[in-house]
């Protein structure tokens, strides 16, 4: 289980708001993978990526856009890369089925993108517009 900490924190709330949900959703997938039924739970927890990174990336975008992030463009195609992988293994599951293997493979990319994406790259968003405002 994932807990909401400071360190996951990028400042700006909405964005902060968002990235809770996902956590919430991760850890609801990762309880059903524990209960043995993660397989059941997969093609829900799919859908609901597929609908939260086209609202959440558009936020997150939208807000670098605005605020002239330079690292934008390099932002951009880290969201579509997860993107087309959530998409991949939407497919591989619509395919084949759900198997223990899609379901590791879920897990795994949702650890990585919290622990990489969001304490690696999206901090940066925050620390920009906090410097941006303080040498206004």
């Amino acid at each position: 289980m994932i807990i909401w900490r400071e360190a996951l924190s990028v400042g700006v709330d909405l964005i902060d708001t968002e990235h809770q949900e996902l956590i919430r959703k991760l850890n609801d997938f990762m309880e059903a993978c524990t209960k043995q039924s993660g397989k059941d739970k997969i093609l829900e927890t799919l859908s609901f990526l597929k609908s939260y990174t086209v609202e959440h990336f558009s936020d997150e975008e939208s807000l670098m856009q605005e605020v002239e992030y330079p690292d934008y463009p390099v932002h951009k195609q880290i969201h579509d890369g997860f993107v087309n992988k959530v998409e991949e293994l939407e497919r591989s599951v619509l395919e084949k089925g759900p198997s223990v293997l899609s379901t590791i493979k879920l897990n795994r990319l949702l650890v990585d993108w919290l622990i990489n994406h969001i304490t690696k790259t999206d901090v940066h968003i925050g620390e920009y517009i906090k410097n941006r405002e303080a040498a206004s």
